[in-house]
């Protein structure tokens, strides 16, 4: 598999009050993957409504395949105090996947291999008390 650029994004208090917010700078933090910011993150708050993206306990994976993603990509976002995702669960840790819409198997493959190394509870506290950067070197390792 092809290397996956990971981008950190700091998440702070006052841009963590609402989901859509926190999506909202990720998408503008993934800019130099896309063609088009307002796209992809329409694609991402769709796929928000069909399913929910928090299937973790404290993490929440967020994604879409759009027309507005020229390279597949990953953003992470860390707030320890939690952000409400959905049926007011909190999570810390935000990973959002960018794929071209027409990346299937690659789409797939990302979410696979993320979802693989989320299932081993020593990884995920790894994450979770490891600062922004870390979390994003450590998820970059993984695609390597």
């Amino acid at each position: 598999m092809q290397s996956i650029p990971v981008l950190p994004v700091d998440l702070t208090g006052d841009v963590v009050t609402q989901k859509s917010s926190v999506i909202h700078l990720m998408v503008e933090t993934s800019q130099a993957y896309l063609t088009n910011i307002k796209t992809f993150f329409d694609d991402v708050m769709a796929h928000e409504q069909e399913m929910e993206t928090d299937v973790l306990p404290d993490i929440a994976l967020p994604h879409a395949k759009s027309s507005a993603v020229k390279t597949p990509f990953i953003v992470v976002g860390k707030y320890s105090d939690g952000i409400i995702w959905n049926n007011d669960n909190k999570v810390k840790l935000i990973v959002m996947i960018g794929a071209p819409e027409h990346a299937n198997k690659e789409h797939l493959s990302i979410i696979a291999k993320l979802a693989s190394n989320l299932a081993n509870d020593d990884f995920v506290e790894d994450l979770l008390k490891s600062d922004i950067q870390s979390v994003a070197n450590k998820i970059r390792g993984l695609y390597e």
